[in-house]
């Protein structure tokens, strides 16, 4: 009984580490994207092609990175309910 409380306990870590992994991702990846508009709009008078191509992958990485975020964060709701119940 107690193996699988540490087990679990571990692997409660490890995923919320995971979620907070995929969460400074985003969260840099929208820091890039705000630096680059404030960029274009306040020192360039012109969007260009690379605007819109660090647009575009700075939010399909946000969109994928949110997604791995929840996903992670309900293992990790899913390993608390199991702990909660072997107590």
């Amino acid at each position: 009984m107690q193996d699988k409380q540490n087990k679990l306990l571990i692997d409660m870590v490890l995923k919320i580490d995971e979620a907070r992994t995929y969460h400074r991702i985003s969260g840099l990846l929208t820091l890039i994207w705000l630096f680059e508009i404030c960029y274009v709009f306040f020192r360039l008078s012109y969007i260009d092609l690379f605007y819109w191509l660090i647009w575009g992958v700075c939010l399909v990485g946000w969109v994928h990175m949110d997604r791995k975020y929840k996903v992670a964060m309900n293992e990790y709701d899913e390993l608390k309910q199991e702990y909660e119940n072997t107590i």
